[in-house]
């Protein structure tokens, strides 16, 4: 459910402010998507561990590669992720991130896979919340553009 503050806010918000917010919140939620993949990538590696499967090169490379976990720290919600700017339940992802995966230890590989657990609930409630806002921002949207039809045309090139 959306706090009524981001409610009214939404409401507050310019239409160019509006849409740009909506773009963000899609934006950001594309990440965070990605981020949980990665975890759940690594959950089931140290599963398959846990379970007396060894891991092979191919699903190795279908992991969390050093590219994969470089590409995301150059984005910019990885920047705002690591200097506190993002939401305080992902805070945990900065320092999961570069877990290795303990292979021939059982007892470290059931604490990894906590870890990993606890990340992805994490990282799949902010995801929820994140369809909520967008929600809210197509709603506020669309109500706009049902009192208001004219405010379509600024969606499209300029009419001559």
């Amino acid at each position: 459910m959306i706090e009524e503050s981001f409610a009214q806010r939404l409401r507050l918000e310019p239409l160019p402010g509006l849409r740009a917010l909506r773009k963000a919140l899609r934006e950001e939620e594309r990440q965070v998507s990605y981020w949980r993949r990665l975890v759940q990538g690594r959950l089931d590696l140290v599963r398959a561990a846990l379970a007396g499967d060894q891991p092979s090169v191919s699903r190795l490379a279908s992991s969390t590669s050093a590219e994969e976990r470089a590409e995301s720290r150059r984005s910019p919600a990885f920047a705002r992720l690591a200097d506190g700017g993002t939401d305080r339940r992902l805070a945990k992802l900065v320092a999961v991130w570069d877990i290795p995966i303990p292979w021939d230890d059982q007892r470290q590989l059931a604490q990894v896979e906590r870890t990993l657990v606890t990340v992805e609930g994490e990282l799949s409630s902010y995801r929820h919340d994140l369809h909520e806002r967008i929600d809210a921002c197509t709603a506020e949207l669309v109500g706009r553009y049902r009192r208001d039809p004219g405010e379509l045309r600024s969606l499209g090139p300029p009419t001559r």
